[in-house]
């Protein structure tokens, strides 16, 4: 069976993860066709960033070092204990939600269905990829969005612009872009709803402009004042609050609970999190078979202990 590559696009596939994103963007479908838009659509210039990123002096040497973000966002408890408004302090009170899903289970996503190990790539690009797949709940902090529809949606102009460099008008015509400015209809009204994603992605490629996001060094920022942080990477947050913008809309509240497949995946999200608190890899989760997964939550909701999920994620199936 021939692999994929980077080199080449699939643009009808590509397409077709963009069509089921626009769907139902705020549920674990959704956020599984993100990468899977980005790898399909834009290799070549996923190819071209890795080599700027070995140009880049933080990037080259990341690349060297190969510092795992995912260990340093999953440990709660070294972000808890780390100093009152550090960046990742407030990362760790931001994102301590009992009834979220947590973001290295929806980074996992990449290895779901084995998608990202079809491609054949090397590693500097395995690891640009899987830099990204961390930063989406550091940009919410960093930027001052918040998580609610409206935040998600000025976010997302903001994050592709810092992460690629995308304009306002590229980004307008994706996948991406489509789906804040044209289903959302925050009670603002459209054409001041049309300058708040122009002002997200003006902001972005500002940041972008100092030092595209996967070339930070995350990994030390995050014991650093937050305001410390902003000013570093030139970013100026956000400060206005949107979480009442879409109450008027009644696809935006349906929207923002993903049609109702929310509340579900946060169950089952909680049975996740018990497994890899259990010492489970998040990356070998998703890349168990479905029946492989749905023991080990079931082995979590009955109450079994660390060593007993350890033990049977090891075994064999």
């Amino acid at each position: 069976m021939t692999r994929r590559t980077l080199e080449k696009r699939n643009i009808p596939a590509a397409l077709l993860a963009g069509f089921r994103w626009l769907r139902n963007p705020v549920s674990q479908g959704g956020a599984k066709q993100v990468p899977r838009i980005q790898m399909l659509a834009r290799g070549p210039e996923i190819l071209a960033d890795v080599e700027r990123m070995r140009a880049h002096p933080t990037g080259k040497r990341l690349l060297v070092e190969r510092p795992d973000l995912g260990v340093f966002l999953s440990n709660s408890a070294a972000l808890k204990a780390m100093p009152e408004a550090s960046l990742g302090r407030t990362f760790y009170d931001a994102m301590d939600n009992p009834v979220g899903v947590p973001g290295y289970l929806l980074a996992g996503l990449i290895y779901k269905d084995g998608f990202f190990d079809s491609f054949d790539m090397s590693d500097d690009a395995k690891f640009y990829l899987e830099r990204i797949r961390w930063l989406h709940d550091l940009f919410h902090v960093v930027s001052g969005y918040a998580t609610d529809l409206a935040g998600e949606g000025m976010l997302i102009y903001f994050q592709q612009a810092y992460l690629y460099g995308l304009n306002f008008n590229a980004l307008a015509r994706s996948p991406f872009g489509i789906g804040p400015r044209y289903f959302l209809r925050p009670d603002c009204g459209k054409a001041r709803w049309q300058e708040y994603l122009r002002d997200a992605n003006s902001r972005g490629l500002n940041a972008y402009n100092i030092c595209p996001a996967v070339f930070a060094p995350w990994e030390e920022l995050l014991p650093q004042p937050l305001s410390d942080v902003r000013h570093q990477l030139g970013i100026v947050p956000f400060v206005e609050d949107s979480s009442r913008w879409l109450d008027k809309s009644e696809l935006g509240k349906r929207a923002s609970t993903g049609f109702g497949a929310q509340s579900v995946e946060a169950k089952q999200a909680q049975l996740a999190r018990k497994v890899v608190e259990a010492g489970v890899d998040y990356r070998d989760l998703y890349r168990f078979s479905d029946e492989k997964a749905r023991s080990l939550h079931l082995l979590a909701a009955n109450g079994a202990t660390d060593a007993q999920i350890r033990e049977a994620a090891g075994r064999s199936t």
